[in-house]
């Protein structure tokens, strides 16, 4: 492996950071005026793997390999499904994609051996969805999956866990989430019942006193008015 002192590395980040930046674009304007958009489009694709590889065979070969230029190619890759799709169909999204997780992954493992190899499935995953991801038309769920498994890498990196550890964590983080939202559900009912306006209070009924009740004068029944009707025709 090769050593480098500090201003040597600080050369090799510039001129990696700026290759995977100007190339790209020199490539997508020969293409494009040369031929077409999609041509144009094609080019930077295959110029920015190119120099992708390339970076990371680099960094792949230093002594220490920094944490930033490691994770740096699944950082730009999933930002790539983003940008404007000028070729139809997600593989191209779906390429970039597993091609950068495949070399972060390798270089995390350069750079810490005892990084836990799970990790490796959700940085596909992420690929996996990109590919399935695009028969829904927004972008929207794309961000959501992405921002889910990237926190469970970011996790996994940051503890050191097991898979097995992990599953065991989330499990309880889940359960404990799942009996907080039943807790809150019945305190919500609870306080509506004590919002909810009661009805009119009806007074006991009691019986009345015979002498308080008014005379009513006994309305004749209706045999007896049909026959003073008769008398009076």
């Amino acid at each position: 492996m090769f050593k480098f002192t500090t201003k040597g590395k600080i050369i090799i980040y510039l001129v990696a950071y700026l290759s995977l930046i100007v190339f790209p674009i020199i490539a997508y304007y020969v293409g494009w005026i040369g031929w077409d958009v999609r041509t144009g489009v094609k080019a930077a694709l295959f110029t920015f793997l190119f120099w992708l590889v390339s970076g990371s065979a680099v960094f792949y070969l230093m002594e220490d390999v920094p944490m930033v230029p490691a994770s740096l190619p699944f950082l730009l890759c999933l930002v790539y499904p983003f940008l404007p799709d000028y070729i139809p169909g997600p593989v191209e999204d779906t390429v970039a994609v597993a091609v950068g997780a495949i070399l972060t992954f390798i270089l995390w493992k350069r750079r810490k051996p005892a990084t836990p190899s799970w990790l490796l499935a959700p940085m596909l995953l992420t690929a996996v969805y990109t590919l399935f991801g695009a028969l829904i038309p927004t972008m929207i769920d794309e961000a959501v999956v992405y921002v889910l498994l990237v926190s469970l890498i970011i996790f996994g990196l940051l503890t050191g866990l097991t898979f097995k550890a992990v599953y065991i964590r989330l499990f309880s983080i889940i359960v404990f989430l799942s009996k907080a939202a039943e807790k809150l559900q019945a305190n919500i009912e609870k306080y509506r019942v004590k919002k909810t306006p009661a009805g009119p209070i009806l007074a006991k009924s009691e019986p009345l006193d015979p002498s308080e009740m008014e005379e009513v004068e006994e309305l004749p029944c209706a045999p007896e008015v049909a026959q003073a009707e008769g008398q009076q025709v």
